[in-house]
């Protein structure tokens, strides 16, 4: 009996180990692990978009250097005395320029209609210009002046109970003034308007203007300006310009205890260099469509 068990127990055994490789292989096979990217095609970087002449937002920079005259400025003119003209004490009283009153405004009897000028001299100077389109630049501007400040009075040795005759002469003189100005100016060069190569240049601007003597406090104000120029272009990007300006502005002046307004007229010939920001295929296809629509 217990023989009979045994044999059951070593045959069951071998049933047993005989069904475990079967039941491995039964078993079914795990699924690969999904990868968590798909790779994806390459795809080409798009070119960029080609700038046109719109998008340059500055066409083009021009420096400019000049020298010539200015034309100075009477600023102080006072008329002649009459015979029946009443002056208070210090009323007819000049200045000059040491700051002190002119011994001869007092003697009224020989001196009278005192005038104060500056006269012609030396004008240099530059501009920036910053073209903001075919035609149209904003200038930057700056000038230096300097000429010779003086005073003049009519005098006669008779005085003013003699035979009339009246003698303009100088009393005083500064022989160092100078002037500065800065502002910015607004231009267009016409060039539909150019003949035989030459192209008017018309604008106009504002800023400051300091007049400096030697010994006095400087005359500060404020200035309006209109430009007329006339250039020539002998070489590409380089021209020859001649301008003529004219300042306007008031001029304080002690005598009078008010500002009397004066205008000084710059002459001035230079040259001019032009600077492209734009690349040469834009600028070229920029004429040619100009030439197109005209």
């Amino acid at each position: 009996m217990i023989v009979r068990k045994l044999v059951w127990l070593f045959t069951f055994a071998a049933l047993g180990l005989g069904t475990l490789p079967a039941a491995a292989e039964d078993k079914p096979a795990a699924a690969p692990a999904a990868t968590a990217t798909v790779e994806q095609a390459a795809v080409p970087d798009a070119p960029a978009a080609a700038l046109e002449w719109k998008d340059y937002k500055v066409k083009g920079y021009r420096l400019s250097l000049y020298g010539g005259t200015f034309s100075g400025a009477t600023y102080l003119d006072l008329k002649a005395l009459s015979d029946r003209t009443i002056l208070t004490p210090g009323a007819a009283d000049v200045l000059g320029y040491n700051g002190e009153v002119l011994i001869q405004s007092v003697d009224t009897e020989h001196y009278m209609a005192p005038r104060k000028e500056i006269e012609p001299g030396t004008a240099i100077g530059g501009r920036i210009g910053i073209y903001l389109g075919d035609d149209v630049h904003l200038d930057l501007v700056g000038n230096y002046l300097a000429g010779r400040a003086n005073t003049t009075m009519l005098y006669s040795r008779e005085g003013r109970t003699g035979d009339g005759v009246w003698d303009r002469i100088e009393v005083d003189a500064d022989d160092g003034f100078t002037a500065y100005k800065g502002g910015i100016s607004m231009m267009y060069d016409a060039q539909p308007a150019t003949f035989f190569g030459v192209t008017p240049t018309l604008g106009f601007g504002l800023g400051g203007v300091i007049n400096r003597f030697s010994q006095l406090e400087d005359k500060t104000a404020l200035y309006l300006e209109g430009n007329f120029g006339l250039s020539i272009e002998p070489k590409q990007n380089l021209q020859l310009v001649a301008r003529a300006d004219l300042s306007v502005f008031a001029f304080k002046v002690d005598e009078l205890g008010y500002s009397n307004m004066v205008g000084y007229r710059n002459f001035t010939i230079g040259a001019a260099w032009f600077f492209d920001t734009v690349p040469a295929d834009v600028r070229a296809k920029h004429v040619s469509a100009k030439k197109i629509r005209r």
